[in-house]
């Protein structure tokens, strides 16, 4: 333990600050529950675009997409549908209603003659936080979105009217445009205006505008023979380095920006540690220190070769020491 605890006494040497040394700055979106409405579903297609697309399949790709990233910054998040059935307008009014959410957000997708082009942000007459919000989430939107930004707009829909929350419905573009059809079917641009609408919320509720920090949600190992693998599963896509430390004793896997869930194994305070079973690292090592995560593997031998890589859904990232 003592070259380990030098690890942290070295790194406690960098000067370092943050959001979080701030008082009692809120870094997140932890605390708030938010609603996202995917716009019409099952027996209710709505609007039919440019070949055969449905504006209820655009709406809840999106939503989803919403969901996951909201929750992913902590967000309590209610869905009024996750899949493709119908829900009447007044049953998405008393899920938002009755859950008590902070802010309500209607995904939906436009139909007009084949020219009409770009996305609009709707919120109710004269509300004021209607407007902040919409306002926030229609510049998000324009800094990653290549269409038209046709602005923020009034209107009286129902599901903005009798929501008891700030509300927003996003027209997110044209289905009868085969280039907004060609943005609202991508996947690059769902993930898109899904990273918009989170960077206008974490705005609306005074969050520094980043997006969601992966956590480290288990580490997982097992020796093959001819080398020993060691997976370390997190909530989403990061980047990572990789290095040795300790005339190569150990080898360090670094995980900038993310935080460490409990793993179950021992602990002394500041280490989670735990015996693998294997003579070629026989000791594995885990910590969260200034918003960084390190995984320590202990090596039986000094700077045994390695390959490292990631893997994607859910996202991992994979190192092989070769004893």
């Amino acid at each position: 333990m003592g070259a380990l605890m030098m690890f942290l006494l070295l790194l406690a040497m960098v000067p370092a600050f943050s959001a979080a040394n701030v008082g009692a700055v809120q870094t997140n979106l932890s605390g708030y529950a938010i609603c996202v409405d995917a716009g019409h579903g099952g027996k209710d297609p709505g609007a039919i675009g440019a070949k055969g697309v449905k504006e209820k399949d655009i709406n809840l790709a999106i939503a989803l997409k919403v969901a996951k990233l909201l929750e992913e910054d902590g967000a309590k998040v209610i869905l009024t549908r996750d899949g493709d059935y119908f829900v009447t307008l007044s049953g998405r009014v008393q899920i938002a209603n009755s859950h008590h959410c902070d802010i309500f957000i209607s995904i939906h997708a436009n139909s007009g003659p084949s020219s009409a082009s770009g996305f609009e942000v709707y919120h109710y007459y004269g509300s004021y936080r209607g407007n902040l919000l919409a306002t926030y989430v229609d510049q998000e939107i324009a800094k990653l979105i290549p269409l038209k930004n046709r602005g923020v707009k009034e209107a009286g829909f129902y599901v903005i009217k009798y929501t008891h929350m700030p509300a927003i419905l996003i027209e997110t573009g044209f289905v009868t445009n085969s280039y907004d059809a060609s943005i609202l079917t991508n996947e690059n641009y769902q993930w898109k205006y899904a990273y918009a609408v989170l960077h206008g919320v974490q705005r609306y509720f005074g969050v520094p505008v980043h997006d969601p920090v992966p956590t480290v949600t288990g580490i997982r190992f097992a020796d093959h023979g001819g080398y020993f693998r060691v997976v370390v599963d997190l909530s989403h896509s990061t980047r990572y380095e990789t290095f040795y430390y300790y005339y190569g004793y150990y080898l360090v896997i670094e995980v900038p920006n993310a935080t460490l869930e409990n793993l179950g194994w021992s602990s002394d305070g500041t280490w989670q540690y735990t015996e693998t079973g294997s003579s070629s690292v026989p000791y594995i090592y885990a910590t969260e220190y200034g918003e960084t995560v390190y995984v320590v593997l202990v090596l039986s031998s000094p700077y045994s070769d390695y390959r490292s890589f990631t893997l994607e859904n859910p996202y991992r990232i994979v190192v092989d020491i070769y004893p």
